[in-house]
Parts: structure tokens; C-alpha cells; sequence
């Protein structure tokens, strides 16, 4: 789903004319191309000679001759991958989410002198990953496709009912252990079943991106660390676990606590989702002029602000931001109030109108460079 993420804005760029390939590379391209068509084992088999002759060619360097390649047809071959691989996620499919691995068995064969060719392969779905259906989410087309694929998700053996969150993956027992690792722990615990955090963050992370503001907030309180029950989590809740045991874990006493200290994954994603909630995707851009401009679209539940309407956060580290919405409604959604007007206040004291929601030239240069101390926002 990466790679399909990739070629959408690869195929998206019209400012590129030609592109210079090593001589190598635009043959495995060609013949990739060539064979798309095909149906599935023979897509497989050739696509597979292919990479394995590519490899070989290039196991001791490339030749150094490079071809150009007009961006057209670049584009045009790209175009067939992508149509490939998305006909291969929509068979992923199933009740509305995505299998993300498969176990594929050869069920006919022939002997060819000391090898074995396949002829026929029996695919066999593994249980439900969560990150299967995080790279799925980011790939939705609008709000009614994300949510569509939330409902499935929380329908699915990933959402732990007594918790209330999402766990890593769906039930492994009846898989054999040749599916890796997360297959030998003990259901509910580590990467088996559990509430891996850094997972669960990624997948709270990809609803809010999708415009699933409802349902995230939804979320927030079951799944957030600082919302959890101490006597429950185990440990500060100020602090982030690398997994949560789930309701799968034989010892009902510990579900719900928090184990190994962590401060990456999780706490990565969630910075991403602070800056989400609090600024928006894309706070500062150019505008038609080039001029760098500075536009606050927060994100936030009424309930997050305090009792007389206010919500402060910083902004680059030491830019004190406070959103003034005197009714606490949230700032998404049809009822939603949006930034209407802002005051400025430079390191002298000096207070700046501005009677638009958007920061322009010269003043969002000067709050990038910190030289604004304070910002007040007032929705409506």
C-alpha cells in the first residue's frame, strides 16, 4: 500500500519530461510492463524470472549505461503497476477490512531435473493485522470509504470489547508458527494480540488524517494513555507502554496494564496527532504571491477547552497559541466554529490586529523565527 502511495504522486508530478534510467532498470521495467495482463501464476512466474534476472545482472554494480526514458511512457508503466497492485488489495478485501499477509501452498507441481516447479497455489488468508488496515486508511478517497473501513475494524476481532481498544492482530492460535515470531507468544501479551500502542497510535493517527474527526474523538478516551486508569495501566499514566496486555491474555488480572517504558513509536505518532488537533496538516504554505502565510485549521472537541472557552498550546516550542471559543464547540463538523480573527503580540509588547484568520507576510515569517510571543485566536 506503500508502494501504491508512491506511484499516485509520482503519476500526479506533469512537470517532469524525461527521466535517465540505468539500462538495467528500464529492462526489468519493460518486461514488467509487458507481462500485466497475465493472469495471476503467470503474472507471478514471469514477474519473478524477471526480478531474479535483474538481480543477477546487477549483484556486482550496474553497467553504468543509462537510457532516457520519455515521462510518458514512465508514466503509462507506473499506471499499469498501479492498476496491478490496486486489483490486488481489493481481493484483499473481506467484510470491509484487509488481510495484510497470506500463506500460499503449492498444491500441484512438477519435477524439472533437480527442482520443483509449482503449477497451482492454494492462498490462505492469516487472521486480520491492525496495520494492514492503517496503510488502507491512507489510502481512502473520502470521509464515507474511511468510515466505511472504521465500522469493519471495529466490527472485527481487532477491537478488544472489554477495553475498548485496538489490538495489534486478530486470534493466531490456529496458525503455525512458520508465520513468525508474533505467533509464539502467549495471546494477549507483546506482539500477539495485544494492544501494541505504537500500532494503535498509527491507526488513531490515520482517522483523524482522513477527516474522521467524530469517530476519533470517539477513540480518544479508551485509547489515550493519560485518560487510562492508573490502578489498571499499572504505572504514571504520563508515561507510554510498549503494549497494553488485552482481554486475549489468560490472567484476567492483568488486563489493561502497560508493559516495557517507551518513548518512540507511540509517543512519535502521537506528537503528529498533536500537531493535527492543535494547527492543522499544513500550517504554513505559500500563497499565490509566494508569500509565506501562517493558517491555524485546529481540530479539537469543545470538551477539551476549559470552563470559560480557552485552549493554549505552544506553537514551535515557545510560541504561546490560545484559541478563544466562548460556546467550547468543537472546531470541525457542519456546527463547527473556525478561527476568525487574531492578535499578535511581538517580544516588545506590540499588539497586532489582524481581522482574518489568515497570518500574513511579514507576521508569519516573524512568528517562524519566534519573534512573536503570543497568538490569540477567536472562533466563531
Amino acid at each position: 500500500m506503500r508502494m501504491v502511495v508512491f506511484l499516485q504522486e509520482v503519476l500526479g508530478k506533469t512537470e517532469v519530461k524525461q527521466v535517465n534510467l540505468s539500462e538495467e532498470v528500464t529492462e526489468f521495467l519493460s518486461g514488467l510492463a509487458a507481462i500485466i495482463g497475465e493472469n495471476e501464476f503467470c503474472y507471478w512466474d514471469k514477474s519473478a524470472a524477471l526480478k531474479e534476472a535483474y538481480r543477477e545482472k546487477v549483484k556486482f554494480g550496474f553497467s553504468g549505461i543509462e537510457l532516457a526514458l520519455n515521462a510518458e511512457e514512465l508514466k503509462r508503466i507506473l499506471a499499469s503497476a498501479l492498476l496491478k497492485l490496486n486489483a490486488g488489495i481489493n481481493k484483499a478485501k473481506s467484510n470491509g477490512s484487509y488481510h495484510t499477509y497470506f500463506i500460499n501452498e503449492v498444491s500441484e507441481y512438477q519435477t524439472v531435473g533437480k527442482s520443483i516447479k509449482p503449477l497451482k497455489f492454494v492462498q490462505k488468508p492469516l487472521p486480520l493485522f491492525l496495520e494492514g488496515q492503517v496503510h488502507a486508511l491512507r489510502l481512502t478517497k473520502n470521509t464515507s470509504e474511511a468510515r466505511a473501513l472504521y465500522g469493519a475494524v471495529k466490527r472485527s476481532e481487532l477491537f478488544d470489547k472489554k477495553l475498548k481498544m485496538y489490538k495489534v492482530t486478530a486470534l493466531l492460535s490456529k496458525m503455525p508458527e512458520e508465520i513468525g515470531r508474533c505467533r509464539v507468544f502467549t495471546p494477549g501479551w507483546l506482539e500477539n494480540e495485544s494492544i501494541w500502542l505504537h500500532m494503535e497510535y498509527k491507526y488513531l493517527l490515520e482517522l483523524l488524517r482522513s477527516g474522521l474527526h467524530e469517530e476519533f474523538y470517539a477513540e480518544f478516551k479508551n485509547t489515550l494513555i493519560p485518560f487510562q486508569k492508573p490502578e489498571r495501566y499499572g504505572r504514571s499514566i504520563l508515561e507510554n507502554s510498549s503494549f497494553i496486555v488485552s482481554s486475549a491474555y489468560p490472567n484476567k488480572k492483568l488486563h489493561g496494564n502497560g508493559y516495557v517504558a517507551r518513548l518512540s513509536g507511540s509517543t512519535a505518532e502521537f506528537l503528529q496527532i498533536w500537531v493535527l488537533m492543535n494547527a492543522g496538516v499544513k500550517p504554513f504554505y505559500l500563497d499565490k504571491e509566494s508569500k509565506l502565510v501562517l493558517e491555524f485549521v485546529p481540530k479539537l472537541a469543545g470538551w477539551l477547552f476549559d470552563r470559560k472557552g480557552n485552549y493554549s498550546f505552544n506553537f514551535l516550542s515557545s510560541v504561546l497559541v490560545t484559541y478563544h471559543n466562548l460556546k467550547r464547540k468543537d472546531t470541525f463538523g457542519k456546527n463547527g466554529v473556525k478561527p476568525l480573527r487574531s492578535t499578535l503580540q511581538g517580544k516588545e509588547g506590540k499588539a497586532i490586529e489582524l481581522s482574518s484568520s489568515i497570518i500574513p507576510s511579514p507576521y508569519a515569517e516573524q512568528v517562524r523565527l519566534r519573534q512573536i510571543k503570543k497568538i490569540d485566536i477567536y472562533l466563531s
